[in-house]
């Protein structure tokens, strides 16, 4: 499918790139690495997993900058620009810099003609800014991870594995354990920290492995900061717990846009993202639901949130050019901005609304001085 990104934001440079996925073609990015000399020097911390990568990967960025070390973290996807994918030392990079850099890649691209997918130039334009910083860390939240993933083209030093569900499986594989097996098949060396859950899956039993085991009430954010913890102790770090701060503000997790009547919206969009969600939504006695989720998610999807126990469920599609599932009959269908806003706005009771960042991102904008 052609997307053309420049649909969601007009202060997107590289929006002309078209298909935002990349094509799992390692071997070019590899060649484009070593041509350009943009291979890490510093310490490479990648962060695979299903759900949780995000919020991993930013404690580590915060415990490493407590520690007086310069870091570049890659994390994604993003909501509004581009530039939110790519942080130095906790700020994004300038819009600006990051265009210079995809010129760069663009004069490289006419000397192989060949053309890098979106989500490749990104990845190289965070390499180049890598270099250009002489960072002392860069953490890389992975996508698919595994070797069909565009971080797979640089080697890590530590490994951070996240909790494991069932999501894109047409790559990964349809069970847990073949995802789990498709997302580290390429480690072999490398330390591998993950929670103590994951020790099940015989994928892991060849590992170097540190097991992690939170308790047995944690959040679904306080999972991921012993995560990243363990992580920071196995590199030797000091840690000021108390400055780690749960709330990142990061758009589109568990980011309240309102608080009377409460109205929360969250990107979860599988089904274990969506169980951790609930169960921190559990006391608030949430009912109504505004769900939208990409073409596929819906079926793994729909017990879970039938199942959380709404009266009310209704649906509205992605911003174009992605590709929405179908609602069930039984949900109202909210076709329109108009109608998503009377939705929001039209009541008092308090709502949640979840199933895409995608969706975080079109309905951040539709709502943009409106609540």
């Amino acid at each position: 499918m052609k997307v053309v990104l420049g649909l969601l934001s007009s202060f997107d440079p590289i929006s002309y790139r078209g298909e935002s996925f990349a094509l799992f073609d390692l071997a070019l990015l590899k060649k484009a690495i070593s041509d350009l000399k943009i291979k890490p020097k510093n310490k490479v911390i990648t962060v695979r997993g299903t759900n949780g990568k995000t919020s991993t990967s930013l404690f580590l960025d915060s415990i490493i900058r407590q520690n007086k070390f310069n870091c570049i973290t890659f994390i994604s996807p993003h909501v509004f620009n581009p530039n939110e994918r790519i942080l130095i030392n906790g700020i994004k990079i300038d819009m600006s810099l990051l265009s210079e850099f995809d010129k760069l890649i663009s004069v490289y691209e006419k000397s192989i003609k060949r053309q890098f997918t979106y989500f490749e130039a990104l990845f190289l334009i965070c390499l180049l800014l890598n270099k250009q910083e002489e960072a002392d860390y860069l953490v890389l939240e992975a996508g698919l991870g595994g070797p069909k993933d565009a971080r797979a083209s640089v080697l890590s030093d530590l490994i951070v594995l996240t909790s494991i569900g069932l999501d894109h499986q047409e790559f990964l594989g349809d069970t847990r354990e073949k995802i789990l097996k498709s997302k580290i098949s390429d480690i072999k060396d490398v330390q591998l920290i993950t929670f103590s859950e994951n020790k099940k899956y015989k994928a892991l039993f060849s590992k170097k492995v540190i097991y992690v085991k939170p308790e047995p009430n944690e959040g679904f954010l306080g999972k991921n900061k012993i995560l990243a913890i363990t992580a920071a102790n196995f590199l030797k770090m000091n840690l000021k717990e108390d400055d780690l701060n749960l709330d990142f503000g990061i758009k589109g997790r568990f980011q309240v846009l309102r608080k009377k009547p409460f109205l929360v919206l969250d990107g979860a969009h599988n089904r274990e993202g969506l169980i951790y969600l609930f169960q921190n939504l559990k006391d608030l006695k949430i009912k109504r639901a505004l769900v939208g989720m990409k073409k596929g998610k819906l079926k793994d999807c729909e017990e879970v949130i039938r199942n959380f126990g709404f009266d009310e469920i209704a649906w509205c599609n992605l911003p174009q050019p992605w590709d929405s599932d179908s609602p069930p009959k039984d949900w109202d269908y909210l076709k329109t901005d108009s109608e998503i806003l009377e939705w929001v706005l039209g009541s008092e009771e308090d709502s949640l609304i979840v199933g895409s960042l995608y969706l975080a991102s079109r309905l951040l904008k539709l709502f943009n001085g409106k609540l």
